[in-house]
């Protein structure tokens, strides 16, 4: 765990009158935050636009979380790994948004772990590939050596003052203990037990868009049930302080990173662009990603069409962009 972590990292400005300040100011940003916020809540099939409605305020308290200082330093968990695929690997939705938020910490002055386990590593790794240092990403082992890597997490937040804990896009038990897919698979066998860095004292934050993601114990279970096929059985039991619902986790990433550009923290521009997630979709097809809907290895998420899937990326990254700048960027394309 030794290495480059944290150097050059700007620590939390403390709270005081003007941090005060500076949070309630962003509150006259709070309608295009929650602009955003529908945007990625757009429904694809999973309930997502009604489960929304029970987390409502969460993506401005978590934007304003971060833009303001109040945290800087967060370990960004991901990984849902798909073992009835003809080629079993990781799915596309959750690497591509858990890169960008680590990306996004790191812009802004602060730092980011990116974790999963060794099922998830190949695609996890692609994700990362020239966004992070080979240090920031922390594999979970697949047996018994998993008590031994938590506790050298457990030093790396002591050492590192990491605050925050994002699952983006992480399986997590259910009520009986079980994690499940969304067709009601049994998959501990191929899960590192990673809703346990819930439980270390951090700030946690949830992704996710089906109802089994780490953090959706945050809505009751009658209203998953209701909401999502089979969701009675394979809601996750493990409720995160804050949670955002979305129609795909990646996008439930991305409006976290236009939110905080909403709030001021420009940068993170470099993040709206649709280029950006192209690249690094392109990379975890690459390295065996799948589509969690077809099972197929293709650049595509959660069975949407390319056109699908950026014109919702495109629609956050254009509501939190002043006009002005996206008239420029309209004419340096043009000029190129």
């Amino acid at each position: 765990m030794s290495g480059r972590h944290g150097h050059g990292v700007e620590r939390p400005r403390s709270a005081g009158h003007s941090g005060f300040r500076a949070s309630l100011s962003m509150w006259r940003h709070y309608r295009d935050v929650a602009g955003i916020r529908t945007m990625a809540a757009s429904d694809v099939g999973r309930g997502s636009e009604t489960l929304m409605t029970f987390v409502k305020g969460d993506l401005f308290r978590v934007a304003r979380r971060f833009a303001s200082g109040a945290s800087r330093k967060a370990l960004v968990v991901t990984g849902f790994y798909i073992p009835q695929a003809q080629r079993p690997a990781a799915e596309s939705d959750g690497p591509v948004g858990a890169v960008e938020l680590c990306a996004a910490m790191r812009a802004m002055g602060g730092d980011a772990w990116l974790v999963s386990d060794a099922w998830c590593a190949p695609v996890v790794d692609a994700a990362a590939e020239g966004v992070l240092p080979s240090d920031h990403v922390l594999i979970a082992p697949r047996d018994e050596h998993f008590a031994g890597w938590l506790e050298s997490i457990r030093h790396l937040i002591g050492e590192q003052s990491v605050d925050t804990a994002i699952f983006i896009e992480r399986v997590g038990p259910a009520l009986d203990g079980i994690p499940r897919n969304m067709r009601g698979v049994d998959i501990l066998q191929w899960t590192a037990p990673l809703s346990r860095l819930a439980s270390l004292g951090l700030h946690t934050i949830g992704i996710g868009d089906g109802g089994n993601e780490i953090g959706m114990g945050r809505i009751a279970n009658f209203a998953i049930e209701g909401a999502v096929t089979d969701g009675g059985r394979i809601a996750c039991a493990v409720a995160t302080r804050e949670l955002i619902v979305a129609g795909t986790s990646n996008w439930g990433g991305h409006a976290l990173v236009c939110a905080l550009y909403s709030l001021g923290c420009h940068q993170v521009a470099t993040l709206l662009d649709e280029a950006w997630h192209r690249d690094t979709l392109a990379r975890v097809a690459a390295a065996g990603g799948l589509d969690g809907v077809t099972l197929l290895n293709t650049p595509t998420v959660d069975g949407l069409s390319e056109s699908r899937y950026y014109s919702q990326i495109r629609a956050m990254s254009e509501r939190a962009m002043p006009k002005r700048v996206i008239a420029d960027r309209a004419r340096s394309r043009r000029h190129r």
